[in-house]
């Protein structure tokens, strides 16, 4: 029965000093915090498209209200006129993540006729990964013209309208909105962007809230005159390793070759796409953007 006792005694010391020593292990100031889980962009398995109504192609409404619109759209034909470049400004009016937002650039002459390369056409269609609630998006492009009226006459069309249409858009679920990021952008304030010998660079910090890196699915810019108007934009698929990673980012220079004429490059607006996976590499078509 002594035994017994002396047993007993040695085990509640045992267990009294396994419990100091657990409170002591937990109280060390040099502790690590435990890492706190990374909230990844939440895509729901299946998500239906929404598309703009079928005579508005610069409008599609949210189920909940609101809708993503293009706010702003302007052009310029180049100096040989080969080119034109096409600027738009995009806004989400609604409470919920606009996701893979699809749009594509069109151009048209004063007769109506299509004035954009047929074989590149889908070099025009791309799709802006995340349009968060209340935010403004830009997009841009170079576009090269039809070259059917210039071989036959030595004129290139005059371009007389330029806009962007929207093709479809999916609506993440307004209790999904807070898992997706907000990724900023702005020209580098260190390096202002430079029209040096005809060509035109643009450097750009940016930065990713997510947990995570992210894919990316290139940079784009619009060009404003003194004024403000938008005069074009461009668009760079770039795929950098190190492109979309979480925190701050530099995205590579950015070197166009041309300047507009009207362009005040201090007002030039960038965004940078990022995605919850990076661009396919797949070539442009009708249910693939370039981008």
């Amino acid at each position: 029965m002594r035994r017994r006792t002396i047993f007993l005694a040695s085990t509640s010391v045992l267990v009294l000093l396994v419990t100091a020593a657990g409170v002591w292990w937990a109280q060390q100031p040099n502790d690590e915090p435990k890492a706190a889980a990374c909230r990844y962009p939440k895509v729901p398995e299946t998500l239906s498209l929404a598309v703009p109504n079928r005579y508005d192609r610069t409008t599609i409404a949210a189920p909940s209200g609101g809708a993503v619109t293009v706010i702003e759209t302007g052009f310029t034909q180049t100096e040989n006129d080969s080119v034109v470049s096409i600027g738009a400004v995009l806004k989400n009016t609604s409470s919920r993540v606009a996701y893979r937002t699809r749009v594509i650039f069109r151009a048209h002459a004063a007769n109506g006729d299509y004035a954009l390369d047929d074989p590149a056409l889908f070099h025009y269609h791309l799709e802006i990964p995340i349009i968060r609630p209340g935010e403004r998006v830009v997009v841009g492009t170079y576009a090269s013209l039809n070259s059917t009226n210039f071989r036959r006459t030595g004129v290139w069309l005059k371009v007389a309208r330029a806009d962007l249409d929207l093709l479809r858009t999916q609506w993440i679920p307004e209790t999904d909105t807070g898992t997706f990021p907000t990724i900023s952008a702005q020209l580098d304030p260190t390096q202002p962007p430079l029209a040096e010998d005809g060509l035109v660079t643009v450097r750009l910090a940016a930065n990713s809230n997510a947990c995570r890196a992210l894919g990316g699915r290139g940079i784009t810019m619009v060009f404003r005159n003194a004024a403000g108007a938008v005069v074009g934009g461009a668009f760079d698929s770039t795929r950098e390793a190190d492109f979309c990673a979480a925190g701050d980012f530099s995205p590579r220079a950015l070197v166009f070759g041309s300047r507009l004429p009207d362009t005040d490059l201090a007002r030039t607006e960038v965004n940078v796409y990022c995605d919850v996976t990076p661009s396919s590499g797949l070539p442009p078509g009708p249910s693939q953007p370039a981008n």
